[in-house]
């Protein structure tokens, strides 16, 4: 695979991830409140814990958000860098 190929593979992930309304008020609540962990978030958008777990696995799995600080009950971050990266090249479009 070339590295366009790499990038545009990346990007697809990414806007896939963010287009789900569900995930798109995830990264918006992170953005606004800062880190946060599965319960505050499961408060927020008011669905199953199961459910929104599952949607920070999307987020995790497209490089949109990490896993911060210890343990299983850690919390999670916005990946700056990675949404750096993505308004750089959705810009480039």
């Amino acid at each position: 695979m070339t590295a366009t190929t790499l990038d545009t593979d990346r990007l697809a992930t990414m806007l896939r991830a963010l287009g789900h309304p569900v995930r798109l008020d995830l990264v918006r609540t992170m953005a606004e409140a800062g880190d946060a962990n599965c319960m505050d978030l499961t408060r927020h958008v008011e669905l199953a814990q199961s459910t929104v777990s599952e949607h920070l696995r999307v987020l995790k799995e497209a490089g949109l958000i990490l896993q911060c600080g210890p343990g299983p009950r850690s919390g999670y971050c916005l990946s700056r860098d990675a949404l750096l990266w993505l308004k750089q090249n959705v810009i480039a479009l």
